[in-house]
């Protein structure tokens, strides 16, 4: 099976950055990797309909050669996705010869929006996009996701946000 095995580092930094940038979250909460994959049934993904369903679902080819869903008011990156395979980079100049057995969206929490507002764009994003591509939505492990699955993991998000509050009422 393919696996997740980019050389993508999560420490951006600037207008681009995943990140909250409150100083006093830097060093008390633990950063909260989210990912959702999308793997076809059959076949790869071609290049041609792959850029077609970014289009229509709002991703936009940037930094690192990888996708990014931006922020409609601050321009910041919500989530990105990658190829599931290495380099896990798309080849804008020659999607035409591009393909991939699935993707991975993914962010990291705190960033720049509420993590359960940015968790169910990645699930509305996934969902539309593996319809497009007649792929599954699967979970971190590369299971099927599942309505459970999307509730522990809005329960951990939740958890998640209860740390970053705790954080702020000590500044």
């Amino acid at each position: 099976d393919p696996q997740l095995s980019m050389g993508l580092h999560f420490d951006a930094h600037g207008d681009g950055d995943y990140l909250s940038t409150d100083p006093a979250l830097v060093d008390e909460v633990e950063r909260k990797l989210i990912v959702i994959h999308l793997a076809v049934r059959r076949g790869t993904i071609k290049g041609p309909a792959l850029a077609s369903a970014c289009a229509a679902a709002n991703l936009r080819l940037g930094d690192m050669s990888i996708y990014h869903r931006h922020d409609g008011e601050t321009g910041q990156v919500l989530f990105s996705m990658a190829s599931m395979v290495e380099p896990g980079t798309f080849p804008a100049d020659d999607m035409a010869a591009f393909e991939t057995p699935g993707l991975s969206l993914f962010t990291q929490l705190p960033g720049a929006r509420d993590g359960l507002e940015i968790y169910g764009q990645m699930l509305d994003v996934a969902a539309k996009l593996a319809g497009l591509l007649h792929a599954e939505i699967q979970d971190d492990r590369h299971n099927k996701l599942t309505r459970q699955m999307q509730d522990h993991m809005r329960e951990s998000i939740i958890e998640h946000r209860r740390k970053i509050r705790v954080a702020r009422s000590r500044h």
